[in-house]
């Protein structure tokens, strides 16, 4: 990776930690992240890995889970809505562009910097969303409304979040639910 952002997100409601760090990747972004996570009580260790395009558009993703065993996800994406696992196509999240991980506010930064919307737009779209801990894949149907300068509104069926992000896209606080408490380094 060159150039590099570190954040820390404690989870305000359930209890959990991630350390993320986003950096330039050849024509596009790596995000990879560490979340530690208390699911009906039970611990478990999250890692992953996002290649995303110059245009922010999900290209590969590598989820490991820990939880007494080891599990792990890897999807594939050409940047126009088609998906695949081990070779084999998605038809669940064709048309999907962007990747979505239940336990991290990271992936919130993909289509927020992809639709790059201006202050009152709202726009939807459908996320291949990573469910954990089972890493089951299904379509996400949700919108994200630019409210102001580093604010947008985030919905997906009943559940409502607002969102405050940095001049770089990076989730600062997710609704009730994480909120950072450091961050450093610098994307743009």
């Amino acid at each position: 990776m060159g150039t590099r952002r570190w954040i820390l997100w404690p989870g305000l409601i359930t209890p959990s930690m991630e350390r993320f760090i986003v950096g330039t990747s050849g024509d596009g972004f790596e995000f990879s992240g560490l979340i530690l996570q208390a699911h009906e009580e039970a611990p478990y260790v999250v890692r992953y890995r996002i290649e995303v395009d110059a245009g922010w558009r999900t290209r590969n993703l590598e989820v490991e889970l820990e939880n007494g065993g080891q599990r792990r996800l890897s999807l594939t994406a050409d940047g126009e809505g088609n998906w695949s696992r081990d070779g084999q196509r998605l038809e669940q999240v064709a048309g999907c562009i962007d990747v979505d991980l239940e336990w991290s506010p990271s992936t919130n930064t993909l289509p927020i910097r992809r639709l790059m919307l201006a202050p009152g737009e709202t726009r939807s779209v459908t996320a291949a969303w990573v469910r954990c801990p089972s890493l089951d894949v299904e379509r996400l149907e949700q919108s994200y409304e630019r409210l102001a300068d580093g604010r947008y509104r985030y919905r997906s069926g009943r559940f409502t979040a607002d969102l405050a992000v940095d001049h770089d896209g990076m989730v600062l606080q997710y609704g009730v639910n994480w909120k950072v408490v450091a961050t450093s380094g610098e994307l743009s």
